[in-house]
Parts: structure tokens; C-alpha cells; sequence
């Protein structure tokens, strides 16, 4: 008999151990640190920016805090074709979710949608492809037409609302940076008659090649009045050829850019303003977002995530609707 008792104590613990397991396992919200320990590739544009560096540090901060192995890969170069290969090795590898800042809005639709098809979730973030079929979801920063507005109104004030004026951005392919080129140009074209836009130049995120640029348009357009850079190498290095030609405060420089790397151009007055959002955030909700969605959740529009702030959902893109605007007075308040 006691041998008998014996037996069903330890049938029941076994079971209630079972049990409470299995509830377990199924327990805790999609951004918490327990269920499925899933890979999520992040892919930047370059590897060694600093944009796309910090955005990494929160993004391995977003994986530590919800349990998510977050790797980190791409190319050393700003080439769409390399980038592609990047998006195969992550395929081959088997990862659970690829997010991907595309080089090229057209290029990279092919193998995200490869992706796609192996059952990969698939995020861009930072800059979109055209092709909205070869991903599940966009995470970004701001409204692009937004921006594109702002940079222009402020390029404008500095400018008084007069001269000439070039645009620097990254590469022609680059979505994000066509589309703040395109509606800060279409903003000059309807309010500022008396500004005229005489370059369009691409650098390549070469930080020596819109030094180089800029040296050049100082060349070509004696008469330039301002430089807007839409990609975050470029105002810095047009700063440094500007201050170096002894124009500084001549030439007007607005543009895309962190606080670290703008703050000594800023306070000696060969940069205006930086326009930016924390790329560390945008990184954070970027993983954040896709352990939402490989939990088979979604971020609502108005929602509150953790070490971000609210955001924005607008036609199923998340968006964190921060724009930061740094002059030399405020610039040694931001940290990134």
C-alpha cells in the first residue's frame, strides 16, 4: 500500500512539473525575454559608420534585454551588390529575421523576397525599398516628406531665403536620401523663388569624397551660398573644406548628421545645424519591432516601447517621429 502511494506522488509531481512548464513557456508578453531564442540579422548600409554603429549598440542592447541574439553583419563598402550577398549568407545561415537598410531601393527587392519565401521575416529600417512585397515591414525615423520640408526650411533661414545652393546625399539608389533630396527641393521650388539648386552629387557615404565635392562646387559655383547633405558624411567633411577655404559662415552648411560628429564644426561656425533623429533608438525599435512580429504580435499606433518613446504607425510603417534640431547651443546635450 505504501509502495502504491508512493508511485502516484511521484506520477503527480511529474505531472504538475509538465504542466506548469507548458504554461511557462507560453507566459510573458512578445517583447519579453522569454520563448524562442531567435537570430535577427541587422544589416547597415556600411559597416563603420557611426549612424549605423550606434544604431548596433542599441540594437545588442535590445537583444539582451528580450532574449534575442542580434547579428550584426554587412559590407565595409557602400555597394547594393555586396549587400545582396550579405542578405544570402543570412538565408543560408537560417536566421529568423533579416532587417535591412537597403543600399539600393530596387536591387536588394530580389533577394528579400527569397528571404521572404525561405520563411524569413523580413524588416527594412533606416532607408525602404520600393518593392513593398519584399518586406513584411518598415521601421523608420520620421515622415520623409517631413524631413525633406524641414531641411530645406531651415537651409533656407540661414540662406535668407536667397542663393545658390547644392545638395550632397549618399548614393543615387538610396531611397531615403532621393526622397528628403526630392521634397526639400520641391519645398525650395514653391516657397523660396529666389534660391536656386545647381548640383546633385552623390559621395558615396565617402566622408573624403564629399570633402572633395565640396571643394569642387566651391570651384564650379563661386557664387554658393549653401550646402545641404542629406547623408551623414557629408556635412562634416563639407564643413572642414569650407572652414579650410576660409569661407566659413559665408557658405551655409545644414544637413543630416550626429551631434558627436558635428560638434566641433558647429561651435566653430562652419556648420549651421544638424537635423537627426538617435539612430541608437531607431536600432532599438528596429529589434524590438521584429521580436514583436516573430511572436506573431504587432506595434500599435500611439504605443510606448520601452527606452524609445511613443510612435507612430502610418500605413503599417513604424515610425518614431523624433526629429532633433542641434545648433552650437544645445549640441553638448545629446550623447550619441
Amino acid at each position: 500500500m505504501k509502495k502504491r502511494i508512493f508511485i502516484i506522488t511521484i506520477v503527480s509531481i511529474l505531472l504538475i512539473s509538465i504542466i506548469g512548464g507548458c504554461g511557462n513557456s507560453n507566459s510573458g508578453s512578445s517583447s519579453g525575454s522569454t520563448g524562442k531564442n531567435y537570430q535577427i540579422a541587422l544589416i547597415p548600409q556600411l559597416l563603420g559608420n557611426t549612424y549605423f554603429e550606434t544604431s548596433n549598440a542599441w540594437a545588442q542592447e535590445a537583444g539582451r534585454d528580450l532574449g534575442v541574439e542580434v547579428i550584426y553583419t554587412g559590407s565595409s563598402t557602400f555597394d547594393p551588390a555586396l549587400q545582396v550577398g550579405v542578405v544570402q549568407d543570412m538565408i543560408t545561415k537560417g536566421v529568423d529575421c533579416i532587417c535591412i537598410a537597403a543600399a539600393d531601393a530596387d536591387a536588394l527587392a530580389p533577394v528579400m523576397k527569397q528571404a521572404r519565401q525561405a520563411g524569413i521575416l523580413v524588416i527594412t529600417w533606416d532607408s525602404d525599398t520600393n518593392d513593398l512585397e519584399a518586406r513584411d515591414k518598415y521601421v523608420t525615423y520620421c515622415i520623409d516628406q517631413e524631413l525633406g520640408e524641414d531641411l530645406m526650411i531651415e537651409l533656407a533661414k540661414y540662406m535668407n531665403e536667397e542663393g545658390e545652393y547644392a545638395i550632397i546625399t549618399s548614393m543615387l539608389t538610396v531611397q531615403n536620401n532621393a526622397l528628403w533630396s526630392k521634397y526639400a527641393t520641391e519645398y525650395q521650388e514653391a516657397h523660396y523663388p529666389n534660391m536656386q539648386r545647381v548640383a546633385y552629387e552623390p559621395c558615396d557615404d565617402d566622408q573624403s569624397k564629399a570633402y572633395t565635392i565640396t571643394q569642387n562646387l566651391m570651384t564650379a559655383y563661386p557664387n554658393l551660398k549653401g550646402i545641404l547633405g542629406v547623408t551623414t558624411p557629408a556635412p562634416p567633411a563639407s564643413s572642414q573644406a569650407i572652414r579650410e577655404a576660409g569661407k566659413s559662415g559665408e557658405i551655409v552648411v545644414v544637413g543630416i548628421v550626429e551631434p558627436s560628429t558635428s560638434r566641433e564644426f558647429l561651435k566653430d561656425g562652419s556648420m549651421h545645424e544638424s537635423i537627426m533623429w538617435h539612430p541608437g533608438k531607431l536600432g532599438y525599435l528596429t529589434i524590438y519591432t521584429a521580436k514583436v512580429l516573430l511572436d506573431g504580435g504587432d506595434i500599435k499606433d500611439g504605443e510606448d516601447i520601452p527606452k524609445v518613446g511613443k510612435v507612430k504607425v502610418v500605413n503599417g510603417n513604424v515610425i518614431m517621429d523624433e526629429l532633433l534640431h542641434i545648433t552650437k547651443d544645445n549640441v553638448d546635450d545629446y550623447d550619441f
